[in-house]
């Protein structure tokens, strides 16, 4: 009975069990383009966000000129960086050569500010970016 107890729990926590043991080394923010209404450069793509600080369910515009793109369209990931947040995906549409635009909108979270970190991709190259949110 004691084994078929392990045996239950074990499977119930196999996914935290496997991520607690092929954890990487913690993300660092310092390689991670800090999005804002300043731009922000980063191999040679231009990007910046509508405004310095995100809120939660409210979307805000994010704009890349990025001239060594023909993509049709670049994708943003970002994941939480001081909580799981699970991965929140957006398509960045393509303006005319090199230029993108695309409307994002965070999720709400608990934590009253909150880091955002992933990349910016053309499916060739990315880029680091962090997007910083407050309530």
């Amino acid at each position: 009975m004691a084994l078929l107890a392990i045996a239950l729990l074990a499977g119930f926590f196999t996914q935290d069990i496997m991520a607690w043991f092929t954890s990487s080394t913690p993300i660092t923010l310092e390689e991670h383009c800090q999005l804002s209404t300043t731009a922000c450069e980063q191999n040679n793509a231009v990007i910046t966000i509508s405004q310095d600080t995100a809120q939660p369910l409210l979307p805000f515009s994010l704009q890349a000129n990025w001239p060594q793109s023909d993509a049709s369209q670049l994708n943003l990931t970002l994941q939480g960086h001081e909580m799981e947040m699970g991965t929140a995906r957006f398509a960045i549409a393509k303006l005319a050569d090199g230029q993108y635009q695309g409307e994002v909108l965070l999720p709400a979270c608990t934590m009253e500010n909150m880091t955002w970190v992933g990349t910016l991709s053309d499916g060739k190259q990315s880029i680091n970016v962090a997007i910083r949110m407050a309530r």
